[in-house]
């Protein structure tokens, strides 16, 4: 049976001559193409995320494409990736010029910077930048969608270095409502997600030590749904945000039980992951 597979795998990745192969395509990496994509291959960091990635634009190359000397060099990417290495492609070493020349050292130097921080976002911003230089590398006339690509990887590109670091929203004491300048904040992170469709945003609630644990375990909460409340106002799609209630467990400033500390009354906003 795997010899048959093997068979029209070879057969397929001849015959798929109607887009040009990417660098790094070849024939005898589509004898294991197969047992590749129906790995589960782990995430974590961003060199984990990549090779996922790569998976995935493998996968497309072989059962959308019927090109499987593509879905090869994706796979040789992806191992590569694993392995603990691969820089997004050089549009000068595929002949590709125009917005993807002048763009790529602010891509490159984007990833990098952010790779740590948000792995999955940076890792998808890279794949479909490869994508799109693959997309452009065939055409006239290739295989893909070279527009749809590039909209995909500006918007994970945009979650890849959206933020230095996380935002904080500080309250009043015992409040959950927000001042202007925690309005302000919000207003930072709507503009920082703009153009994202469904942006990964994480909040996390906090309160001081003053009170019961009980008691600052509902404010916490309630803070944070006034922070997402606020997003929600503001047009951001609530459909990746995730909430988290604290309390008073995981202070940013360490101190005894029943102390008024405003820089421990707050909800974290992170973008990205």
């Amino acid at each position: 049976m795997k010899n048959i597979s093997r068979t029209i795998l070879v057969g397929v990745a001849i015959v798929a001559a109607g887009c040009t192969n990417i660098p790094g395509a070849n024939l005898g990496g589509t004898f294991g193409a197969a047992d590749f994509l129906a790995a589960d291959l782990p995430g974590g960091d961003f060199n984990a995320e990549l090779a996922k990635q790569y998976q995935g634009l493998a996968a497309i190359n072989a059962t959308k494409e019927g090109n499987w000397m593509d879905a090869a060099g994706y796979m040789d990417r992806s191992n590569a990736a694993a392995a603990g290495g691969v820089t997004p492609w050089d549009p000068a070493n595929l002949g590709v010029g125009g917005d993807a020349a002048s763009m790529f050292g602010s891509v490159g130097s984007t990833i990098a910077a952010n790779a740590a921080a948000r792995p999955a976002a940076c890792a998808e911003a890279q794949a479909m930048w490869d994508h799109w230089l693959e997309a452009q590398y065939q055409a006239p006339g290739g295989c893909l969608d070279a527009d749809e690509i590039k909209a995909k990887m500006d918007a994970a590109l945009a979650a890849c270095g959206a933020v230095a670091g996380d935002y904080i929203v500080y309250f009043g004491f015992d409040r959950s409502d927000l001042s202007s300048a925690a309005q302000g904040v919000v207003a930072d992170v709507v503009a920082a997600v703009s153009g994202i469709a469904a942006p990964a945003i994480s909040l996390v609630g906090h309160t001081d030590t003053s009170g019961s644990a009980a008691y600052n375990q509902g404010l916490s909460q309630r803070r944070v749904n006034r922070v997402a409340n606020a997003l929600g106002s503001s047009g951001v799609n609530l459909g990746n945000v995730t909430r988290a209630a604290r309390g008073e467990s995981q202070n940013a400033i360490a101190t005894g039980d029943n102390v008024r500390e405003p820089r421990n009354r707050r909800v974290t906003i992170e973008l990205g992951n």
